[in-house]
């Protein structure tokens, strides 16, 4: 019985492996070029969706254009390295100037970053959006509804969790029935979030 030569047994499934990888490989490469632009432009929307949200800022949904434009009519961007800004500088509907700035800690599964919006004083909320977070869904993942959500506005801290739909004083958070580690972790991320607003926009160290 004649043998395989050594080309069909070691030299050819190599071949065959290189070959196969450099066109999978050009595929994906071609897949990201082609789409990398779109993906910056939607991550860009999407945060200053999240800014004009934590600062309680009308936009319309869906509408890229005008999303643009009452962001760079309202939004300033302070302290920006490597392209990110530190905090941001907003002119609130009110008419004063407001702030908004990244706040983290860990949740249940993996890090919990949100952009808490504020007053002029530092102290008084005017939102909060959660832009970073890998909770349960149904359970912690919650935190990105809307009535949780708005429940931040207006309110001062240090706050206190109370049972799911109870809060009614300025210093309550309603929790998360069945997400109790998750409530405790926007707990401590929303009051640290005085003090890094303190550091980022007032000078505190």
């Amino acid at each position: 019985m004649k043998k395989d030569s050594f080309f069909a047994t070691r030299i050819y499934p190599i071949l065959f492996m290189v070959v196969l990888t450099v066109i999978f490989i050009s595929g994906v490469s071609g897949i990201y070029l082609s789409t990398k632009e779109q993906v910056e432009l939607n991550e860009s929307v999407f945060q200053k969706r999240a800014v004009l949200y934590a600062a309680d800022i009308e936009y319309p949904e869906d509408d890229l254009q005008a999303i643009q434009e009452i962001y760079n009519e309202r939004v300033v961007e302070r302290d920006t390295k490597d392209g990110q800004a530190s905090y941001f500088e907003v002119r609130l509907p009110s008419g004063e100037t407001g702030y908004v700035v990244f706040t983290s800690g860990p949740g249940l599964w993996g890090e919990i970053v949100a952009l808490f919006g504020f007053r002029n004083n530092l102290k008084t909320l005017t939102g909060v959006e959660f832009v970073e977070q890998n909770e349960t869904p149904g359970l912690g993942a919650r935190i990105t509804e809307s009535w949780f959500k708005e429940q931040f506005r207006g309110k001062s801290g240090p706050f206190t969790l109370v049972e799911e739909g109870t809060a009614a004083q300025p210093d309550e958070l309603d929790a998360i029935t069945g997400a109790s580690r998750t409530s405790e972790a926007v707990l401590k991320i929303a009051n640290s979030a005085f003090d890094v607003a303190l550091k980022k926009v007032g000078g505190e160290e």
